[in-house]
């Protein structure tokens, strides 16, 4: 149900990964103002689709296209929170072995709608806590817009702040950190009455590293 795109395996995945930096671009960019580094591009790619990023994705079950999707980087190395927001972290910028960022998480438009959105929403969220399950992570971080901070918690996460919220670039951010608890991944399974894992491999080798 979603795919895991690791470093070793994004040949396998080229075509799904340009559909999810398609639906980047739509969302961001022409739908909420981002700027583009290439103003004609139609793809969203930025510094920290790197070497290290890690994607979670979700396809149409009908017709295998992105629907969903979300990046994951290691706090140990370069990710958003530490070389951008850092001044959104009251104290350090949380960096350790079992501590990643989350980022990028988009819907595809308007392929996915109304209750369609919340479900993968649902189900991202799933998968990373499968995900945190498989590679010893105990937290992840974020920078996201402060109103959304209730969908998370709607979700069931046990979220933090890091810091109060600030201004940037008109809108107004905080940095976050979500404790990845057992009860959690118990409580949204059973809401979305889903008793297998989401998580789809395309090889024997689950690491992300």
């Amino acid at each position: 149900m979603i795919d895991v795109v690791l470093p070793e395996n994004r040949l396998e995945h080229a075509a799904l990964l340009m559909q999810m930096h398609h639906d980047r671009k739509r969302v961001f960019v022409d739908r909420l103002g981002w700027q583009l580094a290439s103003p004609q591009s139609w793809l969203e790619v930025d510094d920290f689709d790197n070497e290290c990023a890690v994607y979670l994705v979700a396809r149409s079950p009908i017709t295998g296209a992105h629907t969903g999707s979300v990046r994951l980087l290691p706090s140990t190395g370069k990710h958003m929170l530490v070389s951008l927001f850092p001044g959104l972290c009251a104290s350090a910028v949380p960096i350790a072995d079992d501590c990643w960022e989350i980022s990028r998480l988009v819907t595809s438009p308007p392929d996915v709608a109304g209750t369609s959105v919340i479900k993968v929403h649902r189900l991202l969220a799933l998968a990373l806590l499968e995900f945190a399950a498989l590679n010893s992570i105990r937290r992840y971080t974020l920078v996201t817009e402060t109103h959304r901070v209730p969908a998370l918690l709607s979700i069931g996460w046990s979220v933090t702040p890091l810091g109060l919220p600030s201004d940037y670039l008109g809108q107004k951010l905080q940095a976050l950190a979500i404790a990845v608890e057992e009860r959690t991944i118990r409580e949204l399974r059973t809401r979305l009455q889903i008793h297998s894992d989401v998580l789809q491999f395309t090889s024997a080798d689950r690491r992300a590293a």
